[in-house]
């Protein structure tokens, strides 16, 4: 049995107050930096980083992090791991446990990330699977924070897939009083179970998640417009068919025509402009908000690994 309590494996497992103490530890670690305060919650302590998946902002603001938290990230490459190849994922799991206080994962498999929090002995962060993306819904939750305002009230409209990210922040939206709106095509939209599991959260706080197959009519009431590529690392085979399908579903100057004139943008990157968001949106730095969420990208990490040590001890 895993205590998700000890990890961060999805953000469904952690409770409203646990969220946001962390995006407060988040905005703090920000302030600090800024300020030039040390922060040395990690000061001698590793963290082993395990990349299955290419990366460019999780890969180092994770590395970036941890040095500036005073800890030692350990990348482990996959190859010459071969994970559940070379080696059973409970030997892997077992023996670094011995040797670094926690485990940062980014892989393919949800499957795989609890196999290794099941077998090992220290916390193990999702950093991405093909299921959830937790570690974006806190930088995202930051970055509304800073730029729109508090959390309670504000309505995400999702444009795209009912992917690993909008299951991520439609966990983000049902514990912390946000609106979720999935605008996709029929067909893809998010995982029924993982929906009936959030809706009591939307119906306690008297809040919204709807799925529309118009995006126009998605987005009339949104504070925030937010977009995801049509085809995720491993569905490279599906490209020709999932861009027949979302071709309307692009964040464009025409649908933002249908949005409130006080509508923010952002995307989690990396970005495909001209598929599922136009140069005119990504390049309009005051609507734009994907570059102040992918900085905050560092600091949510650092809250991450702040929060599960602070349970591990």
């Amino acid at each position: 049995m895993i205590d998700t309590n000890k990890h961060f494996l999805r953000l469904a497992d952690w409770s409203e107050e646990r969220i946001v103490e962390t995006i407060n530890t988040a905005m703090r670690l920000k302030q600090d930096l800024k300020a030039g305060r040390p922060t040395p919650e990690l000061q001698g302590m590793s963290v082993g980083m395990f990349f299955e998946k290419p990366s460019l902002r999780t890969i180092t603001t994770f590395q970036v992090g941890i040095n500036q938290l005073g800890g030692f990230p350990v990348l482990l490459a996959p190859d010459s791991i071969g994970l559940g190849k070379r080696e059973s994922v409970k030997d892997v799991a077992r023996c670094l446990s011995r040797w670094v206080n926690a485990i940062v994962v980014r892989c393919f498999k949800q499957n795989l990330i609890e196999q290794l929090a099941e077998y090992g002995s220290v916390p193990v962060v999702n950093a991405l699977t093909d299921d959830y993306h937790p570690c974006q819904a806190i930088a995202f939750a930051q970055m509304i924070r800073e730029q729109i305002g508090e959390l309670k009230g504000k309505t995400v409209a999702f444009i795209g897939d009912g992917n690993n990210v909008a299951n991520s922040f439609t966990a983000l939206a049902a514990r912390t009083g946000m609106n979720f709106t999935l605008a996709c095509p029929k067909g893809f939209e998010q995982p029924k179970a993982f929906i009936d599991e959030m809706m009591p959260d939307f119906e306690k706080r008297g809040t919204k998640y709807r799925v529309f197959n118009d995006p126009k009519e998605a987005v009339k009431d949104a504070d925030i417009l937010y977009s995801d590529v049509w085809v995720s690392m491993g569905q490279e085979g599906e490209k020709d068919t999932k861009q027949s399908h979302f071709l309307p579903f692009r964040i464009d100057a025409e649908l933002l025509k249908h949005a409130p004139s006080h509508v923010k943008v952002s995307h989690c990157l990396p970005a495909h402009r001209g598929d599922e968001i136009t140069d005119e949106v990504m390049d309009n730095l005051e609507l734009n908000m994907s570059y102040e969420e992918a900085e905050n990208r560092l600091h949510a990490h650092k809250a991450v690994l702040v929060e599960v040590m602070k349970a591990y001890k």
